[in-house]
């Protein structure tokens, strides 16, 4: 069965979270408190990529596609989003999509050569 690139990126934004839970094994429960912030973030930012977002424009999808924990960029750029307790999503997810330099900071999936079309590229 082949599976779209919608189905892909669930499915890793998926793994991504059970490897997440997975590294909180054994952690302290004041190391738990410490972290609280953080696994807010990523069980939000989780929630929202998998039950909310539609993915629905392909570039976005071939985007996310390129990296091995999708749900990690997202937790980051959620945590430095919130703002007097409000998130902006789009925001977020923009700031993501439209720069470069997430390339070189977060893991590519194997594969991913150098010839990378950035979102903003396709306008040209």
């Amino acid at each position: 069965m082949a599976y779209t690139k919608k189905d892909q990126i669930i499915r890793r934004i998926e793994h991504n979270y059970t490897d997440f839970k997975y590294s909180l094994r054994g952690v302290s429960r004041e190391k738990l408190f410490e972290l609280a912030p953080r696994i807010a973030a990523v069980t939000e930012a989780y929630e929202y990529l998998t039950e909310v977002h539609e993915w629905d424009d392909d570039n976005e999808l071939e985007f996310y596609l390129l990296f091995i924990d999708p749900l990690t960029i997202v937790a980051d750029a959620w945590e430095s989003r919130w703002v007097d307790g409000i998130l902006d999503v789009d925001a977020a997810l923009m700031e993501i999509e439209y720069n470069d330099a997430i390339i070189s900071e977060y893991p590519l999936v194997e594969g991913v050569n150098d010839n990378i079309i950035f979102i903003d590229d396709y306008d040209e």
